[in-house]
């Protein structure tokens, strides 16, 4: 490995009108990219990109719950969440989670790599794509299979 592959990416502060919008869903804070693929950090708004149970075989997620309402499915079980909560899903656990409109939460995806899972589904859900078409469309892909 050469020296520039083993350095580390530079520290970086984001601003709040910072970062890439994504349609129906929120915004990318922190790009995969902008931290050498360690992780990414979702801020996700509202309910319609909610997704059903589902699992990722090589991600890890934490999400720390703002505003709104939450109903996360772990495993089998319903559990809801209140804002200033934290939810913690370890790779190979099904989840999932519904929200209120005036939900936000911050997603913490390690390694980075669901960004363009989250970037596919708001812009196929803007353009008019019927959800249950756009999931049958992204099943398995970004390691995101459903469970």
């Amino acid at each position: 490995m050469t020296e520039q592959q083993m350095r580390p990416p530079p520290a970086l502060v984001v601003s709040p009108d910072e970062g890439r919008e994504l349609p129906l869903v929120g915004r990318v804070a922190l790009s995969g990219a902008q931290t050498g693929g360690a992780f990414e950090l979702i801020d996700f708004r509202g309910n319609v990109a909610s997704p059903p149970p589902h699992i990722h075989r090589e991600r890890e997620e934490c999400v720390q719950v703002l505003e709104g309402q939450f109903t996360f499915t772990i495993g089998t079980e319903e559990i809801e969440v209140a804002p200033g909560s934290w939810v913690y899903i370890p790779r190979g656990t099904r989840h999932g989670f519904t929200a209120s409109a005036d939900a936000r939460a911050l997603i913490l995806v390690t390694p980075a790599g669901l960004e363009g899972f989250f970037a596919e589904l708001g812009g196929g859900l803007a353009a008019g794509t019927p959800t249950q078409e756009l999931r049958a469309a992204l099943k398995g892909r970004f390691d995101s299979v459903p469970a």
